[in-house]
């Protein structure tokens, strides 16, 4: 679910960073969330990783809501963001903090997903897509990008959203191009005008809505889960302040900024997960925290890279 809510802004970004390359990005974006250990024996995590944890989910959430409003309601992106993370949180608070029927949901994206795939491979492109440059630093940013949608899944969700997510990235690189398909974070839009499936918008914007909503109400759930250990008791209290800032972050960044934000939690939750392994398991997964503190750090330090190099 968070696939199909990240991924139509997330290859925008990706594609515009590394072209093609995205594909590596992603195969190290697939690396980390392998080697991170998100279940920490109980007792040994401080409420330093609980938070780092929560404030991840609510940048999942705020993506959810950009993601959402620049699909669905482009002409007023700030507000409908934050509705939608407002609309959220009230049905939290009305006791839904789980999605019913997920296997269901996961289903049905999963079929959206190989139609996607089926038409841009079935349709030749219209033109030859121009190229673009591979750069290291690109890459790095693809896989940073990329994480947050990978980050915590079992190894069989992991291995298969990792095939579905190269999959379809590969279909619009190769319908679009990675230039055409790194202009605007909707790109894929474009890609199905390139296709000659216009009249699929809807059908688009349908799924847009099915993952976005499911997967902000998972993050919402989970950072509800990780907040209340951390910050305290108070059920209702917690998730409406929760959902208050996640809102504030949506209706503030935009789809790319809410990308970048959660990416940097992630990543910055997994460091932390890596490190409290490190500290207090000197055996037992030592050696995938190692690497995923590694992968973690180098994939931070792209992102603020990008990020830089962007202001200046």
């Amino acid at each position: 679910m968070r696939l199909g809510a990240g991924l139509p802004v997330a290859l925008a970004v990706a594609s515009a960073a590394a072209g093609w390359g995205l594909l590596g990005g992603l195969v190290l974006a697939a690396a980390l969330a392998a080697c991170t250990p998100w279940t920490v024996a109980a007792g040994r995590a401080p409420r330093l990783l609980a938070c780092t944890r929560a404030a991840a989910r609510l940048g999942v959430l705020a993506l959810c809501g950009t993601v959402f409003a620049a699909y669905l309601v482009p002409e007023r992106p700030a507000l409908a963001a934050a509705g939608f993370v407002a609309v959220v949180t009230a049905v939290a608070v009305a006791g839904l903090r789980t999605v019913p029927y997920r296997r269901w949901v996961a289903g049905a994206l999963l079929v959206a997903a190989a139609a996607f795939v089926a038409l841009c491979v079935a349709v030749p492109p219209a033109a030859s897509p121009a190229r673009a440059g591979l750069d290291a630093r690109g890459v790095l940013l693809a896989g940073a990008v990329l994480f947050p949608l990978l980050s915590g899944l079992p190894r069989l969700r992991l291995a298969v959203g990792s095939v579905v997510a190269a999959a379809v990235a590969a279909a619009a690189l190769y319908q679009l191009g990675p230039v055409r398909l790194g202009l605007s974070p909707t790109s894929l839009r474009d890609v199905l005008g390139a296709a000659d499936a216009a009249a699929l918008q809807p059908l688009l914007s349908a799924v847009v809505v099915l993952a976005t909503a499911t997967a902000g109400l998972a993050a919402l759930g989970g950072a509800h889960a990780e907040g209340v250990p951390a910050i305290g008791p108070g059920r209702s209290g917690t998730t409406v302040a929760l959902g208050l800032g996640a809102a504030l972050a949506a209706a503030v960044l935009g789809p790319v900024g809410a990308l970048l934000l959660a990416a940097a939690l992630t990543l910055a939750g997994a460091a932390a997960a890596a490190g409290v392994v490190l500290r207090h398991e000197r055996r037992a997964g030592a050696t995938l925290a190692t690497l995923a503190t590694v992968l973690s750090v180098v994939l931070l330090a792209g992102l603020v890279s990008a990020g830089a190099q962007a202001i200046m």
